[in-house]
This record gives C-alpha cells, sequence and structure tokens, in this order.
C-alpha cells in the first residue's frame, strides 16, 4: 500500500509529509503490533497517486490511479455530486477506507484527495473534473469515481456547459468511461429543505443524465446522528428527484464525517457507533453496486448530444436574427434610397425647356390682286398645290394642277376632293414651345429629328449627365436591393430549418433526459417560443409553453421551501 504519513495541517501542495512509511500500522495490526492512543486524532496518509491529464494541459479532467491497475478485476464507476461543503470530499475518502479494509480500531485514516477539509474547498475551488481510480491487491472490486468538483458554484450556467463537455469527452474517449453504477448525491442530514444552490445542482445534473440512469442515483446523506433524516427525504421527495426507491422511500445511506476527528476518550462510543454507522452503510452501499444495476453511458452520450446540438441551433439562430436585422435595415436603406433616386429622375425628366420650333400654320392671303386671293390646297398633306390665277375654277377637278382628278403637286397626290380653295395658305412660322427634358429628348434624341430648334444646350446636357448618373446608381441599387431580397429568403429558410431543429432536440431530451425542464432547457424555451409564434408555429409554440409552465410550476414550489 503506497502512501505518505500526513500530518492535520497537511500544509504542503500535496497534503503529505515528507516522512514515508513502507509498512502501515494496517499490516502491524495483524502481529498485535499496535496501541492504540483515543487522545490523539487518527493517524492520516495521502495515497501515492499516479497522475494524470488525460488530453495534456489545457483539459480539466484529471485522473487519479492508486495501485497497480488490472483490467481483470470487477470495477464499480460512481459519479459524485455534492454543493460545496457537504461532505463529498470525505465521502470519497470514506469510500477509499472501505475498500482499503480500515478499520476503526485501526486509528488511520487515507486520503486520496488533494483537499484536507470540505470546509476548506469554498477557498480552493477547482475548474477540474477528477476520475479516482483505486485498486487494492487484496479487494477484487476496484472502484472508479468520477468527482464533479465546483458544480453550482457562482458561475452558474457556463460552470455546467463546461462540466457537461467534460463528461461528454470522457464518455466518448474509446479509452474512457463506458458505463455508471452509481450517481451519488451527497447531501447534509440535517437539511430539512434544499436550498437553491441544491436545487440547481441536482437539476443540472438530472438534466444530463439519460432517464435509465434514474434507478442508478441514490443520496448519501453527511452528518447523520443516526436516526431516521426524515425532513432530508421529504426535500428529495418535494424536488421530485427521481432515484432509486425502496419501500417508495429514496435510497438513502447515512454517514457522520467525522473519521478524521480527535477522539477523546469520553466519546470513545460515540465515536465507534458513528464509525460502525457508515461501515454498515458502506456495506449496503457496496451490496448494491453488486445488484448488476450497472448502465451504459449511451443515452447519457445522445442527452449530452442533444443539449449541445440545442444550444448550437439556438447560437445560430441568434447568429441569423442578427443577421436578418442588419440586412432588413440595410434593405429599408436601399429602398428609401431608390425612392429619392426615382423622385430625383422624375424631376430630371420633368425639367422644362422653351423651344423655339418651325411649325407649319394655314394664314390668310394678304395684299394680293384679286386673280391671286385664292389658292387650292391639300388638306391631307397640308400643301399648297395652285397658289396664283385659281380664281376661276369651281369645280377643283377642272384645276389646272389635276390630272385625272388628282394633284399632281401634293406629296400624296391627293384626290381633288381631298383640296378646298380659299383665301388661305400654309406657311412655316417660328414659335416658343414649352418641353419637358423626356419630351425634348424622345423626339430630338431618339427619332434623330433635328429641326431647326433653339434651346439651352448647356443646360440640356448637364441635366441629361445627371439623369444618367443618377439612373446608373439607382440600377446600382436595385441589384443591391434583389441581392438582399435573396439573402433575406435564405436566411428565413435557414431560421425556420434551426427552430424545427431546436424544436426537436427539446422533444428528444423531454424523452431522454432525466430532467427536461431545468434552467437550461427552460432559458432556450423562452427564446424560442416568440419565434416561434412569428412561424405561425402554433402547436409547437403551445407544447413549449405547457412544458415550460410545468417547469415554472416545480420551481415555484420549491422555491418556496428553499433556504434563500
Amino acid at each position: 500500500m503506497d502512501h505518505h504519513r500526513c500530518d492535520s495541517d497537511c500544509s504542503d501542495d500535496s497534503g503529505a509529509s515528507d516522512k514515508s512509511i513502507d509498512r502501515p500500522p494496517a499490516f502491524n495490526r495483524k502481529f498485535g503490533n499496535y496501541i492504540m492512543k483515543f487522545s490523539s486524532p487518527p493517524a492520516l496518509y495521502r495515497l501515492n497517486t499516479k497522475r494524470n491529464q488525460t488530453d495534456g494541459n489545457e483539459t480539466k479532467v484529471k485522473q487519479w490511479t492508486y495501485g497497480q491497475k488490472n483490467r481483470n478485476k470487477q470495477n464499480k464507476v460512481i459519479l459524485m455530486v455534492g454543493e460545496t461543503g457537504a461532505g463529498k470530499t470525505t465521502m470519497i475518502n470514506t469510500m477509499i477506507n472501505y475498500i482499503l479494509g480500515v478499520k476503526f480500531d485501526d486509528q488511520e485514516f487515507y486520503q486520496i484527495t488533494e483537499e484536507t477539509d470540505d470546509a476548506d474547498q469554498s477557498q480552493s475551488q477547482t475548474h477540474q473534473m477528477t476520475v479516482y481510480e483505486v485498486f487494492v491487491k487484496e479487494n477484487p472490486t476496484s472502484l472508479t469515481i468520477i468527482d464533479t468538483p465546483g458544480y453550482g458554484n457562482t458561475e452558474g450556467y457556463e460552470k455546467d456547459r463546461e462540466i457537461s463537455e467534460y463528461l461528454m469527452r470522457l464518455f466518448s474517449d474509446e479509452d474512457g468511461i463506458h458505463y455508471i453504477d452509481a450517481v451519488c448525491f451527497v447531501m447534509k442530514t440535517s437539511q430539512n429543505r434544499l436550498s437553491e444552490k441544491e436545487f440547481y445542482i441536482f437539476h443540472s445534473v438530472l438534466s444530463i443524465l439519460g432517464k435509465d440512469i434514474e434507478n442508478s442515483i441514490m443520496f448519501l446523506m453527511s452528518q447523520s446522528d443516526g436516526l431516521p433524516p426524515t425532513d432530508a427525504l421529504n426535500a428529495i421527495k418535494t424536488a421530485e428527484i427521481p432515484c432509486r426507491k425502496n419501500m417508495k422511500e429514496p435510497v438513502h445511506l447515512l454517514f457522520n464525517n467525522r473519521q478524521k476527528d480527535k477522539r477523546d476518550e469520553e466519546y470513545e462510543l460515540k465515536y465507534r457507533s458513528t464509525w460502525e454507522m457508515g461501515e454498515r452503510s458502506m456495506n449496503q452501499f457496496f451490496t448494491l453496486l453488486e445488484e448488476n444495476n450497472r448502465k451504459s453511458v449511451q443515452m447519457t452520450l445522445d442527452v449530452l448530444k442533444e443539449r449541445r446540438q440545442l444550444e448550437a441551433c439556438v447560437n445560430s439562430l441568434v447568429e441569423r436574427i442578427s443577421d436578418k436585422e442588419s440586412k432588413t435595415e440595410e434593405l429599408n436603406q436601399i429602398q428609401e434610397a431608390l425612392r429619392q433616386n426615382r423622385d430625383k429622375i422624375q424631376n430630371c425628366k420633368n425639367v422644362q425647356f422653351t423651344v423655339t420650333k418651325t411649325v407649319k400654320e394655314k394664314v390668310l392671303i394678304e395684299n394680293k390682286s384679286w386673280r391671286n386671293r385664292n389658292a387650292t390646297c391639300c388638306s391631307v398633306c397640308q400643301e399648297n398645290c395652285h397658289v396664283k390665277g385659281c380664281w376661276w375654277v369651281n369645280d377643283l377637278s377642272w384645276c389646272s394642277v389635276m390630272e385625272n382628278n388628282y394633284c399632281t403637286v401634293c406629296t400624296r397626290k391627293c384626290h381633288y376632293s381631298k383640296h378646298v380653295q380659299e383665301n388661305k395658305i400654309y406657311e412655316m412660322r417660328k414659335k416658343p414651345v414649352y418641353m419637358t427634358f423626356d419630351e425634348l429628348k424622345q423626339e430630338y434624341e431618339r427619332t434623330g429629328d433635328h429641326p431647326e430648334t433653339s434651346f439651352d444646350k448647356k443646360v440640356y446636357e448637364n441635366t441629361k449627365k445627371e439623369l444618367e448618373s443618377i439612373m446608373k446608381e439607382s440600377e446600382m441599387k436595385t441589384k443591391t436591393e434583389e441581392k438582399l431580397k435573396r439573402d433575406l429568403e435564405k436566411i428565413q429558410k435557414e431560421k425556420s430549418n434551426l427552430l424545427h431543429e431546436a424544436y426537436m432536440s427539446i422533444l428528444i431530451l423531454s424523452k431522454i433526459a432525466l430532467k427536461s425542464d431545468t434552467t437550461f432547457t427552460l432559458q432556450h424555451m423562452d427564446f424560442l417560443i416568440p419565434r416561434l409564434e412569428e412561424e405561425g408555429k402554433d402547436e409547437w409554440m403551445k407544447n413549449l409553453e405547457d412544458m415550460r409552465k410545468a417547469g415554472e410550476e416545480q420551481r415555484n414550489e420549491v422555491d418556496s421551501n428553499c433556504v434563500r
């Protein structure tokens, strides 16, 4: 048995003194060479362990092995959970002493943990999870104890997520842990109510365990006086903690946790009694372990993976929502710019120009002799066909410009009936006309018709350049608008898919996790429910609201009984 003698204060880092003991008193005792002294504390020893960090210095899962590893030994795996100060560290060491075969009369106590006292843990809280492996040559059973220190401390949810990751790594690794024989919640027997922290710790652990582990959960009661822990059991029932039952009562074992105290002779019988109570509890505990209640960690791994999936979905949803909001804001800005551009384009097109145009008008024949005061004109072509000496013709078919009843002068060679004889003729005259830029552009640029007109060419060119610039900018913004619309459609589709995945993860957790209505899940429900409402998923929303309501009602009931 490799160990170091440990003074009561254990001042160095390991807690062990420099003095090594080749043969512990347990061996001397067999030969009757050991003398008990009740006036002094039992001798404390720190077990020499081989220490390993499974994935290098960055990992926070440590593995300490005592003894020669023997894979042929029957191995029992125990997950230990408890609030700081509940006595978890002493409970672990008590298990080690039991498997080492230490008795009360030996006046010795062995420690595998670094902490010398549970009260010191609040000051030396570690972020690391530790796996203790214990192989005792004389004992056919080896122990693997998974210690989860710091659970439920002030770091809250981030600490829980961190420990979930470590358990996933531990359970997933090929050389890791693939089954659990017992999950032990350590709590004080004197508690008549669960503290808020304890409730949080228990539910945090339950939320990462598979439902098939329920019958492996039991309670190790510390600081017991040997009487029934009625109040503590009622607290467990009120919190509805799923666990192994015996005659409808949670399976629980009693311990005093004062194995290291100074044993004054006056209290010898009491110390012996509490030691024997703990020994009986350990006998019962290891008997329960022999009942082949071992469970694979596969369902627990599924819970851990589903929790990771849910968290990833929600994180992705947050990113998509943020992305959607920023792109929507950008789209609104683009659309406002396009509206302004349309106004500018319209303003440019409506810029007015005064254009001097040559137009054809019918005017009176003035200052002519009576022979030339009438003229034959085509009303279709609007042309003067016979101007001089056309006074005598009463029938225009006889007009000298007509031949076979058709005019030989007008452009279309119209029938004489399309002509009139009167004292008016057509003349070309210049006239100011008001035109918009758009009308001007259509008339002169598109038709290629450039009659003699006059307008402000400089203003026209400036307007033209400004319009082209605005239209080019508008075209670019339109392309951006279309891309943003496509992006938003894609984001919406991704959002819908992620919402579906998150919803399904919660449903799966409700089926496989021991507790699915914990803080982890409830906070995600708070996030998901309004998003499902936006998507019109009324049935999904109602299901989550019912689950949330049930969880909150239980939490409120427990809170009313919690020690604050």
